[in-house]
């Protein structure tokens, strides 16, 4: 029983180390990294036109129709497809033992969006494109009353790139019955988040660091419905599952 409850303990305590301590340290080391080192300004640079005074991508069919405003759309599609499912399970006892999953992903879909948004409206950081040094109005990089902007909402973390990394929330909802599919997901949903952040990036919207925040949001969002839904459940299963003895009958 002792070995249980000491094995029980060290799960619990890899989970958080590897789920909450590891991501937000490197996330943060990534985010200070990028401000300090001069990486964010010099993305915005490269994105940036001297001779127009523009950013070229800023309207650019790729980056406003496809990435825009296409990427988020095929998230919120995706959302309400999964909402189907999840009213279908009522009626369709195949499904009922994904409700947990369904709901779970369903619910970071919307959260981590309004949990950025959230975060913007905290922020005092300027987005690149209203900065003079990019054909904008304001002198300061974060909300200032010279530029007119105290109280206004801020820019930190980037909104769009939410509806890509709130993705991520396949991983939790998969991570214990389906691990390969889970881990897929936490690919697909890094890879999505990270275009759409570039395309904003490219558009003068935001620095490099603001999509790396809108990763650490969503992702924690994630881990909270997690824990607060699917994880106990799953711990209590695999107490109550027997271990296997893999040695061969002698």
């Amino acid at each position: 029983m002792k070995d249980q409850e000491l094995s029980s303990r060290g799960s619990s305590a890899v989970f958080w180390m590897t789920h909450l301590v590891a991501p937000l340290v490197v996330g943060g080391v990534a985010i200070g990294w990028l401000q300090a080192s001069g990486w964010d300004r010099a993305a915005l640079d490269a994105a940036f036109d001297p001779a127009s005074g523009k950013f070229p991508w800023r309207h650019h069919w790729l980056t406003e129709d496809v990435i825009h405003g296409g990427g988020k759309n095929l998230v919120i599609a995706l959302a309400a497809l999964v909402a189907l499912v999840l009213l279908a399970s009522r009626w369709k006892p195949a499904l009922i033992g994904w409700r947990g999953s369904l709901a779970l992903f369903l619910a970071a879909l919307l959260l981590g969006p309004l949990a950025t948004s959230l975060g913007k409206n905290l922020s005092n950081a300027r987005c690149p494109w209203d900065l003079e040094r990019y054909g904008g109005f304001a002198k300061h990089e974060t909300n200032h009353a010279e530029d007119g902007t105290v109280g206004r909402r801020g820019c930190f973390p980037c909104g769009q790139a939410s509806a890509g990394f709130a993705l991520t929330a396949g991983y939790f909802a998969l991570r214990r019955r389906r691990p390969r599919v889970a881990r897929a997901a936490l690919g697909l949903g890094l890879v999505y988040g990270t275009v759409l952040g570039v395309g904003r990036v490219l558009q003068g919207a935001h620095y490099p660091s603001h999509v790396v925040g809108t990763a650490l949001v969503c992702w924690n969002t994630s881990l909270v419905l997690y824990v607060a839904t699917l994880k106990r459940g799953e711990d209590q299963r695999d107490r109550l599952t027997p271990p296997i003895d893999s040695r061969r009958a002698s």
